[in-house]
């Protein structure tokens, strides 16, 4: 059946380069824009903050994080200013640290800029300190995401992506490798962007939170999680 014209015409104007519908485990529409096909690496954005989301649920189920109020202080000493000690793990994945972090795309020098092109991300976390309530207020910032990376790295002793690989992608049967960048050779990875993937293999981590963290019968990441991460978060604004 073709794409109705609308449609073609807003993922065009986008510059999608994959478009993929999945029912009941069928593929029922795939297309793909430029040199781009079903086994070509494209960059998630974003989406990366989704993927560490789950890693920190299968963390908690794992017991290597004992809950998502624990504060980031407990795994992070060096980020355990005064202004800081009560960020809590749940405050990060709801984007409402209080953190003097600006996600301003617009300057070449604003702090979400500094994060793509910084070789040192841990430093750069490590400076930040908290302005306003922790707990209180939505205020999207990668920071956040960039930090939980580096609270999995201290909870599991894994890098984020040989975490990912073993207790995620290995799993749900992803059928390529994954790629994230790092912010220099060996360093660390960019946990708030930057994991790279096909339109495919993606699908799958839709299908696993579809089928409420289970793959194939075996439950990858816990139900109640699941159920929490898809719920709207209970702050101000």
């Amino acid at each position: 059946k073709p794409m109705p014209s609308e449609l073609k015409s807003t993922l065009e104007q986008y510059k999608t380069v994959s478009f993929l519908v999945i029912k009941n485990d069928s593929i029922l529409y795939e297309q793909y824009w430029e040199d781009k096909s079903d086994t070509s690496h494209t960059n998630s954005f974003s989406m990366a903050k989704s993927i560490i989301g789950v890693l920190i649920g299968i963390a908690i189920d794992e017991g290597k994080i004992k809950s998502l109020d624990q504060t980031a202080c407990e795994f992070l000493p060096d980020f355990c200013s005064p202004e800081n000690k009560s960020v809590t793990i749940r405050q990060l994945l709801m984007m409402s640290s209080g953190l003097n972090y600006d996600e301003g795309y617009s300057s070449l020098t604003s702090p979400v800029t500094r994060s793509y092109y910084d070789t040192d991300l841990r430093k750069q976390m490590m400076e930040l300190k908290v302005i306003t309530q922790p707990g209180v207020s939505f205020n999207y910032m990668s920071a956040n995401t960039q930090l939980l990376g580096f609270i999995l790295e201290k909870a599991t002793g894994m890098t984020i992506s040989e975490y990912a690989s073993e207790k995620l992608w290995k799993p749900i049967g992803a059928e390529h490798d994954a790629k994230w960048s790092l912010d220099h050779k060996d360093g660390s990875e960019k946990a708030y962007c930057c994991f790279y993937s096909n339109a495919r293999d993606f699908a799958r981590i839709g299908k696993l939170f579809l089928n409420k963290g289970k793959w194939n019968g075996i439950q990858v990441i816990s139900e109640d999680y699941v159920n929490a991460a898809v719920t709207p978060a209970p702050i101000a604004d």
